[in-house]
């Protein structure tokens, strides 16, 4: 699989040249797991940013009972750890592998040395990161007023 070609495809990657492709790749590592791995378990510090090239895998947050409850799925070409990239906070969810899957995986730490040095670069992936944000919080505001008690 050409990576750089397989990320041109993907809308959150679009923008970016062939060059800066080339910069992101070379700090990214192919992670490839199975049904039940974990990407990101809520509570603990993220430290790396995944891109789903295969497989999918769903959000979880546990409930006030501590039950699991899936919140969104994810598959191919999904950004996994960009929230904490942003804010440095712990995860707010688990992700969770719900078959075969492979990653791209790039260390926060690396990510962040990249967007400082190639500043346009860090403006183009924060710009769709914010966009990506914007996208999930409006289907989840969606999602919340279907379940809001409706006055009859």
């Amino acid at each position: 699989m050409r990576i750089q070609g397989f990320l041109h495809e993907l809308p959150f990657f679009a923008s970016l040249t062939d060059p800066e492709l080339d910069l992101i790749v070379s700090l990214s590592g192919l992670v490839e797991g199975n049904a039940g791995d974990h990407l990101i378990r809520e509570g603990e510090q993220v430290r790396i940013l995944y891109v789903m090239l295969s497989g999918e895998a769903e959000v979880i947050r546990a409930d006030t009972k501590w039950n699991r409850v899936v919140i969104a799925s994810m598959g191919r070409g999904a950004l996994i750890g960009e929230m904490s990239l942003v804010e440095s906070a712990p995860a707010s969810a688990t992700i969770e592998a719900t078959g075969a899957f492979q990653a791209l995986a790039i260390e926060h730490e690396k990510f962040n040395q990249l967007v400082e040095e190639h500043p346009n670069l860090g403006c183009k992936i924060f710009k769709q990161i914010a966009r990506t944000t914007s996208l999930r919080l409006r289907k989840t505001s969606g999602l919340l007023a279907e379940y809001m008690p409706h006055d009859t």
